[in-house]
């Protein structure tokens, strides 16, 4: 077989492999981000939307201190649980990785259980846990910790806190596994060996070895808290209104779709500006050597 013939099978396997890929991307991610971002630039009369271009859907999405407050938020939250996340998740990972010998899959498939339930039982679930008549203020009550039921367990940004962490703190945890798993234990060993303390080891191997899984875990978890719709709503109480339930809203029974698609897409820009600066500064910073040196 010629080599142009060898080419030729290869481009035609490469297409066939990627092909349905690319297309269901287009299709069902791309075409209704462009329908968005055309809705973004029209005007709405009444229950009629006006395609007729125009800005000022974004100058009123920016210059309102409400939208602009409920965006900050959103990446407050998101920046926050993501963090979170990685603290409880780095130690975690690496016991399994690193400690655990026979029982791995085990482990991870307990960790991933919760995740085998709908987002409704989760919450629910915890406000069981939570309430004021809930499993933790009855077990406080019944030792005599507490008098009276603590009320912040539940319907407050700390309830709303604990639930997204504990939704999304498996897709911190996968990642820094796999970078963990794939970590050569000869570095931890030298570096113990020449005097580097647990902590030093962390922050000057552990850290730059595995930051390209804390990078992962870090974006899927914000991008997730950012746009989690259902936790804040029914867990948060009044700190419970965020940048989606007012898109939410707008695409609803405000029907201002063409405000709504502007301040959907101004939280989708300001997403992408703070991950692709998260990710410079961590690769240029002292912990992002790994990544620099695998490149």
């Amino acid at each position: 077989m010629s080599s142009k013939r060898i080419d030729r099978v290869r481009q035609l396997t490469l297409l066939a492999l990627t092909g349905p890929n690319v297309l269901f991307l287009a299709v069902f991610c791309v075409a209704p981000l462009a329908v968005l971002f055309s809705y973004s630039f029209f005007q709405v009369d009444f229950v009629a939307i006006l395609r007729e271009p125009t800005l000022a859907n974004y100058a009123r999405v920016l210059e309102s201190a409400t939208y602009r407050g409920l965006v900050i938020k959103a990446l407050m939250y998101g920046i926050g649980i993501a963090a979170i996340c990685s603290v409880i998740a780095y130690p975690l990972a690496f016991f399994i990785a690193k400690r655990v010998k026979v029982y791995k899959a085990p482990l991870l498939t307990l960790l991933l259980i919760p995740l085998y339930t709908g987002d409704l039982i989760r919450i629910f679930a915890w406000r069981v846990v939570l309430g004021a008549e809930g499993v933790l203020n009855s077990l406080l009550m019944w030792l005599g910790i507490i008098k009276e039921p603590i009320w912040v367990l539940l319907f407050s940004p700390f309830s709303t806190v604990v639930v997204l962490t504990y939704n999304y703190l498996p897709f911190m945890v996968l990642p820094l596994w796999a970078a963990i798993e794939a970590m050569d234990d000869s570095y931890l060993e030298a570096a113990m060996d020449l005097g580097c303390r647990h902590a030093a080891t962390f922050f000057k191997v552990v850290l730059p070895l595995t930051g390209a899984g804390l990078i992962a875990g870090f974006m899927m978890v914000f991008v997730l808290v950012v746009g989690d719709y259902l936790t804040p709503q029914l867990i948060g109480g009044s700190s419970g209104v965020t940048v989606t339930s007012a898109i939410h809203d707008m695409f609803g029974a405000a029907f201002d779709w063409p405000t709504g698609s502007a301040l959907a897409w101004v939280l989708l820009t300001a997403m992408a500006a703070f991950i692709t600066a998260a990710v410079y500064l961590f690769y240029k910073s002292p912990w992002g050597r790994g990544i620099r040196g695998a490149k």
